[in-house]
């Protein structure tokens, strides 16, 4: 089969690892593999399986010094500038809706897929997250014969403004069938986008590879777990206002009221400098560090003594599997969706409501007392194993394109 995934692009994050997982796991077994980036940002150049064809839509100018420029320079360059006929497709794809009509940068997004679907006929086209689910769907409206589209939906928290509910509502139709990462996903975009549930199919994502137990052998990056005195707690994730870090801080500031501890929090964004000052104003910046991204986060969920998620919302956090996967023990919220799924409602590790520091506190101090069996939280991870998520995505494409050829 010709498989294409769309995605904004490969700059770091949860759904990326998802795509590079399933990109390599389906070369793996004898498909072909295109990517179709939206832009051409690439932190994860080293995971990107050369066998793979690249097309990247808004690219900058390559610099030889930056680490993904082999991989960029490789990728076929995307074109595509809406024409008068688009507009008017695009309004009937939005059920004449005009809050449901693309900017001109989603139109022209629409556009150069369109023309990728057109000249290279893969089989069957599966975007990633809302601007490349949207941008592909409109896409498709453009074509003759339409290709088989099956949208991955990461998290509907993602699509939690009125526009995108809309959006979704009028899109979704179009789509052969979607992907919902968990079961909370699944049911949450049958209400909110309102798509029929027979049309939805549940696959966890692939986050368990023999990459990742490899990457936990390596050395840890940071100083804090070289020093094994103090125990760790880690952190990870875009430093925005869905992980809600500010929780975590303060949970962590009642924490080492009782015993001395550290807090990593691995990732950029937006939020770093008003993090940062959060832990000052608490007296604790000593305690907590900032590392930024980091290349392999393995090797440190191997040896931190926690891992902690305080998320607002999120659809199925890889993350949260990974440190499972390396036997750290897991702090979570209970927020939708995903965590209890993971956690098996608390089995494998407590939940504590969203946003509730005292809860979190009281919860992280359980898990460094009492943490559980590594080997259990091991076996648990490999639930969500590439290969079983690879399986699943081949039996749904097959399953699709034998329905289309009906």
């Amino acid at each position: 089969m010709h498989i294409a995934f769309v995605i904004n692009d490969l700059g770091g994050g949860g759904a990326e690892r998802v795509v590079l997982s399933l990109t390599a796991g389906l070369i793996g077994q004898g498909h072909r593999v295109d990517l179709v980036l939206l832009e051409g940002g690439i932190r994860y150049a080293k995971d990107v399986p050369c066998e793979a064809r690249l097309f990247v839509l808004q690219r900058t100018p390559v610099d030889p010094e930056d680490p993904a420029a082999d991989v960029l320079q490789r990728a076929a360059d995307l074109r595509g500038s809406p024409r008068p006929l688009d507009w008017i497709r695009f309004a009937i794809a939005s059920k004449w809706d005009p809050l449901c009509m693309p900017s001109a940068r989603l139109a022209r997004q629409a556009r150069a897929i369109a023309s990728y679907m057109k000249r290279e006929k893969p089989d069957c086209v599966l975007p990633n997250v809302p601007r490349a689910v949207t941008a592909t769907l409109f896409g498709s409206r453009l074509l003759d014969a339409v290709l088989p589209i099956v949208p991955i939906i990461h998290a509907v928290g993602q699509s939690r403004l009125p526009r995108h509910h809309r959006r979704y509502r009028r899109l979704l139709p179009y789509a052969t069938r979607c992907v919902g990462v968990s079961q909370g996903v699944s049911d949450d975009l049958a209400v909110t986008a309102r798509a029929p549930r027979h049309k939805i199919t549940t696959i966890y994502n692939p986050v368990v590879t023999q990459a990742l137990h490899a990457k936990t052998a390596e050395p840890p990056s940071h100083p804090w777990l070289i020093d094994y005195r103090t125990p760790v707690i880690l952190a990870a994730g875009r430093l925005t206002e869905q992980k809600d870090f500010p929780t975590l801080i303060r949970a962590f500031a009642r924490l080492i009221r009782q015993r001395p501890t550290r807090l990593i929090i691995l990732g950029e964004g937006p939020l770093r400098q008003e993090l940062e000052g959060l832990a000052q104003d608490l007296g604790i910046d000593d305690r907590v560090s900032f590392p930024g991204w980091v290349d392999n986060p393995f090797a440190l969920m191997s040896r931190a003594s926690l891992f902690v998620l305080s998320s607002i919302y999120e659809g199925l956090p890889t993350v949260l599997v990974e440190a499972m996967a390396c036997g750290c023990p897991c702090v979570s919220t209970d927020c939708p969706s995903g965590p209890a799924e993971i956690l098996e409602d608390g089995r494998y590790g407590p939940l504590v409501p969203v946003g509730d520091e005292a809860a979190l506190a009281e919860a992280m101090e359980r898990g460094l007392d009492e943490p559980p069996d590594r080997s259990l939280l091991q076996q648990r991870a490999a639930y969500f194993s590439a290969d079983r998520a690879v399986a699943a995505y081949e039996d749904l494409i097959a399953s699709v394109l034998q329905c289309a050829s009906c």
